[in-house]
């Protein structure tokens, strides 16, 4: 399901602002905790504020200076992107739009966007050559990182992808080959989890995606990225749609053994900045939750996600095995739903002795359902298909039915039993 609108504000202060001004964030997390008949006004403030701290403290996000004056400002450490042009040159126009449009989302990364001017007498290495006037380039401080031909940079995805891909060098690796990818597996096992990302394309939305939270979980996790379709095949789906960008978490740091594959799972969403974000939220949860109180109270990041939580009921004689059978369901469905072991101790009396898992959705107000079920997959079968809760408590109401229809029947035969011994 996707966030509710304050959800996806939360992410997007987590994502594009960690720093944020520490009295701006106490109203912002007031503003989140209030009560629900003010959200809508709240959820207007939040916006206004995520939309317009990208634009405080810069007057201009698109800076002009002249040759001397950009190199002379370079700063150790810090990142730009700069575009020298002649006055005379009409061809960049379309250009110079796309680079100002980039300008505050680069900023959001520490990257500022330079249009330097070139005097006309300059015959230097980068207002001198026709062809230099054909690239952009990144420097950090003054160093020059890369080049980029101007037609790889023809909007703001591609723009914001190519400069992050390129500063981010360390911490998302490009992979071509089958064994690439297994080798980066392999020096990951037992120390860092990996997210493997497959695009069609560079430059692409998809990628910019990628590439934004990687700016933010790069030090967490090993980003790995792939435009070869010929690698799909070996994420277990033997006719992979090459066409659709795809993520993948892999669970290295917990295979020890070399012989021993990473664990994968996939991202079911289109690949955004909001989605990758709750995915990487997810995988970093606990695989299964010991409840300590009323199930009612139980609040995980799954059901702040909007995905429900499924409770395996446990007694103190059978807590291994039901642990045991928590994980091995955690696992089926994780990125679907959480997966907490329950004792009996703590569910109402009323609650039938025979039901073994409970589910709790995100819906407020919508009570925790009690279940029988016989075996695993019907655990898994119950989040996976939606109809399937509903179907499995008609089947359970036909049979209490049933079941009182017998003893009412077994409690008529006894009085008529009664009434002849009596006559």
């Amino acid at each position: 399901p996707p966030l509710d609108p304050l959800q996806q504000v939360h992410v997007l202060i987590e994502l594009r602002v960690p720093e944020l001004d520490p009295a701006l964030q106490l109203q912002l997390v007031a503003t989140m905790a209030a009560p629900k008949d003010i959200w809508v006004s709240s959820f207007s403030f939040l916006l206004f504020c995520v939309s317009s701290i990208p634009a405080w403290g810069s007057e201009s996000l698109l800076q002009e200076l002249t040759p001397q004056e950009y190199f002379s400002s370079l700063q150790a450490g810090r990142a730009s992107l700069a575009y020298f042009s002649h006055k005379a040159s009409p061809g960049a126009q379309p250009f110079l739009e796309q680079i100002g449009n980039s300008a505050g989302a680069l900023q959001d990364y520490g990257v500022s966007v330079v249009k330097v001017n070139c005097p006309k007498e300059d015959v230097s290495r980068y207002c001198g050559k026709e062809d230099a006037l054909r690239k952009a380039y990144l420097f950090r401080g003054n160093m020059l990182i890369r080049e980029f031909p101007t037609d790889a940079l023809f909007d703001v995805n591609s723009i914001v992808a190519n400069v992050l891909f390129a500063l981010l060098f360390n911490e998302v690796k490009y992979v071509e080959t089958l064994a690439d990818l297994q080798n980066m597996e392999n020096q990951l096992k037992g120390r860092s989890n990996m997210v493997f990302a497959y695009v069609p394309a560079t430059g692409t939305a998809e990628h910019r995606a990628v590439m934004e939270v990687a700016f933010v979980y790069g030090t967490v996790h090993q980003f790995v990225l792939t435009t070869e379709a010929a690698l799909l095949k070996d994420t277990g789906n033997d006719e992979p749609d090459v066409s659709s960008p795809q993520l993948l978490f892999c669970h290295c740091q917990q295979a020890t053994d070399l012989a021993q594959p990473c664990k994968r799972t996939a991202m079911g969403q289109p690949l955004t900045m909001l989605n990758i974000h709750r995915h990487l939220k997810l995988m970093g949860a606990p695989l299964v939750t010991e409840v300590a109180e009323h199930p009612e109270k139980v609040s995980t990041v799954h059901l702040q996600l909007g995905l429900p939580l499924v409770f395996i009921l446990s007694q103190k004689e059978t807590y291994e095995a039901d642990k045991r059978t928590a994980e091995f369901v955690a696992w089926q469905l994780l990125g679907k739903a959480g997966v907490a072991l329950l004792s009996r101790d703590l569910i109402d009396r009323n609650v039938l002795l025979r039901s073994n898992v409970a589910l709790k959705t995100p819906d407020e107000g919508v009570p925790i359902k009690y279940l029988v079920l016989e075996d695993t997959d019907e655990v898994i079968n119950l989040v996976e298909d939606k109809n399937k809760v509903k179907q499995i408590q008609e089947e359970e109401e036909e049979e209490e039915e049933e079941e009182e229809e017998d003893e009412r029947e077994n409690n008529n035969q006894d009085v008529q039993d009664d009434q002849v011994r009596s006559e």
